[in-house]
């Protein structure tokens, strides 16, 4: 019965009254002061309760406003998603059998440089990964025709090569 009251309360449509009672506060400003503090408490009321609904979301845009949920991910291999860290990394350079990218989450974390590292070493055809903890960079060092074999990894190498920035 609580979970499926909770579900309803998230469910509940308050967008629609919230900006309703918003706009009327706004609007009776020069109306009358209790007609603009009656509008002004249900929107109070209205934006606490859309609050409640968001709560987890709401925490979550805070931490991310203050920079708490970058840290915690680079601070902890387990809470960084191969999306997450594929989206935040820049290719810098390439050759065939080399590729440097760039990730700030891997600034200054040894425990994500570890697990990256260990990762891609574990690739047949991978020669090394070395990470650079004072600037966030990725030294990947493979043999070509040997990582070429792997065709989910023949991809990454055709995309890396399209992508490259050229400095």
């Amino acid at each position: 019965m609580k979970q499926s009251f909770k579900q309803s309360f998230q469910k509940l449509p308050l967008g629609l009254p919230l900006t309703a009672s918003g706009i009327a506060t706004i609007a009776t400003i020069f109306a009358g002061k209790k007609v603009h503090i009656a509008c002004g408490a249900v929107w109070g009321v209205l934006s606490i309760l859309h609050g409640l609904q968001h709560a987890g979301k709401l925490k979550h845009d805070a931490e991310a406003a203050i920079g708490r949920t970058a840290r915690k991910a680079a601070d902890t291999a387990e809470s960084i998603s191969l999306h997450a860290f594929l989206a935040g990394t820049d290719i810098t350079s390439y050759l065939p059998g080399r590729v440097r990218v760039y990730n700030l989450a891997l600034a200054g974390n040894e425990k994500l440089a570890e697990q990256v590292t260990s990762f891609i070493r574990s690739f047949d055809g991978v020669e090394d990964a070395t990470v650079s903890l004072n600037t966030g960079s990725l030294l990947i060092t493979y043999e070509p025709e040997e990582l070429r074999k792997n065709p989910h990894l023949a991809n990454v190498e055709a995309f890396i090569r399209e992508h490259a920035k050229i400095h």
